[in-house]
């Protein structure tokens, strides 16, 4: 069976292909490269077609760093891959592809669930596993089509006693989409960051992440007020498709006894339900059996204890095209182990 690789889909191709997929996160959209555009690199939306009809592709992000040049596939490509044809036939296009604007290597991270055989199967593309994760690994995801009592009774205990104490005791959650709300979470995103001493996205990437995504009804702000009317958390979530995204979020945690961020978390629940939306994506959690001392280990225990199931996914996958990819493989290695993963 042969397929044809073409550049230059219409966003509207591309989002009526997404729009059919299981497994197609924001971060493949058009309005994503949209985003990306922003930032002074350019995309591309790259298809795999069989017959004059659209049957994979993916969105692809121009990346210009000092270690190199490369290509990042988000989530991406959208095939099925479990059909070797088409993946070689795509990956091919894509190294000549590379190669013609001179990039150093080819960067992407499949939304699919991990097995050894679609793992193989990348290996026989020329790909590798990269030194460094691009997107969340291993994902916590809720299932909201349950009725809200089941969800509160497959919540941990201390989450649903939180919940309720909040409730009882005046946090107060809203949602918005303004500008001043935008704001505020870049303010409060900048105090964690030092707090915490990680690297965040930066405030004009989150600003037009935002500002696209919004307009389109496709994101809002929830934000958690303590009942003296202090802003204590926030968070945006991306609704895409058939799945609502935990995307950025701060919390001052400024009362102990009332942590506003557990109320902001089951009303956006109710959200995700209300808009008929099955799957809440509370984004990247730690890998199975991972030490206290993983990143990613507190913010864990928080999401894991809203009940759902882990989804772990292929690892970030890299097509090496220049001798400089080495360079970066290095530096990126040596970064990876600085920051504990």
């Amino acid at each position: 069976m042969s397929y044809t690789i073409r550049e230059g889909v219409s966003p509207k191709e591309w989002e009526i292909f997404l729009s059919k997929q299981d497994s197609a996160l924001f971060v493949q959209s058009a309005l994503s490269g949209e985003v990306h555009k922003k930032t002074g690199e350019d995309f591309w939306i790259i298809g795999v077609y069989q017959d004059d009809i659209l049957v994979g592709g993916s969105l692809v992000l121009s990346v210009h760093a000092k270690r190199g040049a490369f290509l990042l596939l988000p989530y991406g490509p959208v095939i099925d891959y479990h059909n070797k044809d088409v993946g070689i036939a795509f990956m091919t296009y894509m190294k000549v592809f590379g190669k013609k604007y001179g990039y150093d290597f080819i960067r992407f991270s499949p939304y699919v669930e991990y097995t050894d055989v679609v793992y193989k199967t990348l290996k026989t593309w020329g790909a590798k596993k990269a030194p460094m994760h691009v997107l969340a690994e291993n994902t916590w995801l809720l299932d909201t089509k349950k009725t809200e009592t089941t969800l509160l009774a497959d919540m941990k205990k201390n989450h649903r006693n939180l919940i309720r104490r909040c409730e009882k005791q005046g946090v107060t959650i809203q949602q918005t989409t303004s500008a001043a709300a935008l704001a505020r979470l870049n303010d409060m995103h900048d105090v964690v960051a030092k707090r915490h001493s990680f690297h965040r996205f930066s405030r004009s990437f989150v600003d037009s992440e935002f500002t696209v995504f919004s307009k389109e009804g496709k994101a809002c702000i929830f934000e958690g007020y303590l009942p003296d009317g202090k802003l204590d958390s926030s968070a945006i979530i991306i609704f895409y498709n058939g799945m609502a995204c935990y995307r950025h979020s701060a919390s001052l945690n400024q009362d102990k006894r009332l942590p506003t961020s557990y109320l902001l978390q089951w009303e956006v629940i109710k959200e995700v339900k209300k808009r008929g939306i099955q799957w809440y994506n509370f984004w990247g959690i730690a890998p199975k059996g991972s030490p206290k001392s993983h990143p990613f280990s507190g913010i864990s225990h928080f999401k894991q204890g809203f009940g759902g199931v882990q989804k772990d996914l292929i690892p970030c996958m890299d097509v090496p095209l220049t001798k400089k990819y080495y360079i970066n493989w290095i530096v990126e290695t040596i970064r990876r182990v600085r920051r504990g993963f």
